[in-house]
């Protein structure tokens, strides 16, 4: 058998220098983007836009009770909300998703600092800093895989997410994790 004799020319391809690759290179995933937008004065009241700039939700502090951030979304209706402990730490919940619980229990902090994990249900998540940014992969399956991306351009934050995280109802938490990791507040 000789293993000179190129295969992929054979079938009908045309030769090349070098031999194609039996292996695809991964898809670049598609991105969908959700901006935080007029932050007055900050992330904690702001309006997120998402593809063609269609709002997606409003999040209101102190409005209308004191010590809590609410999330609205498109029809007005709330789907998260954060109350500001002082004494005990932040408390979370994103309805039907998140039961209410210690932001320091649901956005863990690793033993080493580096990171913090993120469970949505029954999976967990790993938010990563990376340079600027930091990112949302998937943790304890493998090979990580990215999920989103939060940015800071001088006006706004920015929320790039796959089609998969949003495909398996990542966004509304992704949104809530997001504001609080931007909020520039303890959540310890």
């Amino acid at each position: 058998m000789s293993f000179t004799t190129n295969p992929y020319a054979q079938a009908g391809w045309a030769s090349h220098d070098s031999t194609p690759s039996i292996f695809s290179s991964p898809a670049v995933p598609s991105i969908h983007q959700f901006r935080f937008t007029n932050l007055n004065p900050n992330i904690l009241d702001c309006t997120v836009v998402g593809p063609r700039s269609v709002p997606y939700f409003r999040v209101t502090n102190n409005s209308p009770t004191p010590n809590f951030t609410l999330f609205q979304n498109q029809e007005g209706k709330s789907i998260a909300v954060i109350e500001w402990r002082e004494s005990t730490g932040p408390v979370v919940e994103v309805r039907d998703i998140i039961r209410k619980q210690f932001v320091a229990t649901w956005l863990q902090l690793s033993s080493n600092r580096q990171y913090r994990f993120m469970q949505v249900h029954d999976r967990t998540f790993v938010w990563m800093p990376k340079g600027e940014n930091v990112e949302l992969y998937t943790y304890g399956t493998g090979s990580p895989v990215f999920y989103a991306k939060l940015s800071r351009t001088r006006r706004e934050v920015v929320l790039d997410m796959t089609s998969a995280a949003v495909q398996e109802g990542l966004l509304d938490c992704c949104v809530v994790a997001g504001v609080l990791l931007q909020s520039g507040r303890l959540i310890e």
